[in-house]
């Protein structure tokens, strides 16, 4: 990502972004491989490594997360970085949506987020409910959830929060909507962002029963990042959603004990 010139920064043309579409095969891959690395990883991190008496967080938030969803993600950009000879860090042509946006319209985006992400999520609750009751008695990861605090539950807790509130976040916004988002084929024609969020949905194996609501609840924020070509207020309104739900997770789980 490059950074702005001068401390105001311009507002965004809405004009399209020429990019090369991927072809319907490579765009189901590219969706789909890291959450399937993902979900390999987690599985054999609980076979070789579960102890009852770790948190299952160590497995579900941090191993996972800082072994392979990161690396993944951000490895496949800066390989393709290194591919366009970018400079230092620079993701520039790989991630699409990197438009400069002005402090004050983070005032105006990031509510447009939220407001009816929260609302969606909010009207859908009794169907994911009801989703998750049925799928979790035949989750392999179902017999994982209630273990027990432990001593290392704060250390846990603390990583968690850094890599499921922060930098997972960005990382998936500067994967999904930087670079996949302006790329998918063109046969979707006006349904592109429909079919996006399915795919991230889909991608996130772990909890099928969210499918719907998350199909929903993220399209206000995929909206949001093509009309102002810019992942910057995605990441910040994805990044407080993450935190949120995991400040939820965590008060339910310390108050059952």
């Amino acid at each position: 990502m490059t950074a702005p010139a001068s401390g105001r920064a311009p507002e965004a043309p809405h004009g399209p972004v020429a990019v090369e579409p991927h072809s319907l095969g490579k765009c189901l891959f590219l969706h789909l491989a890291p959450g399937v690395a993902n979900i390999a990883a987690t599985v054999l991190g609980l076979a070789a490594f579960w102890n009852p008496s770790l948190p299952p967080e160590l497995f579900f938030g941090v191993f996972t997360n800082a072994f392979v969803l990161i690396p993944v993600q951000l490895g496949y950009l800066y390989y393709l970085a290194r591919k366009r000879r970018n400079p230092g860090w620079s993701l520039e042509g790989v991630v699409v949506y990197d438009r400069p946006v002005s402090w004050s319209r983070y005032f105006l985006w990031v509510p447009a987020i939220l407001a009816p992400t929260a609302l969606i999520f909010v009207v859908l609750e009794p169907i994911t409910h009801w989703l998750e009751t049925a799928s979790v008695g035949v989750s392999i990861f179902a017999r994982y959830q209630g273990t027990a605090l432990s001593e290392a539950a704060g250390i846990v807790l603390f990583a968690n929060i850094v890599l499921t509130g922060i930098l997972v976040p960005i990382t998936e916004e500067l994967y999904f909507r930087g670079y996949l988002l302006p790329r998918m084929p063109s046969r979707f024609g006006r349904l592109k962002p429909v079919a996006h969020s399915l795919l991230f949905s889909i991608y996130h194996f772990g909890t099928p029963w969210m499918i719907p609501v998350r199909t929903l609840g993220i399209l206000p924020l995929i909206y949001t990042t093509i009309h102002t070509q810019s992942v910057r207020p995605g990441i910040v309104a994805h990044c407080l959603v993450n935190l949120a739900n995991f400040s939820e997770a965590v008060s339910r789980r310390i108050g059952s004990q």
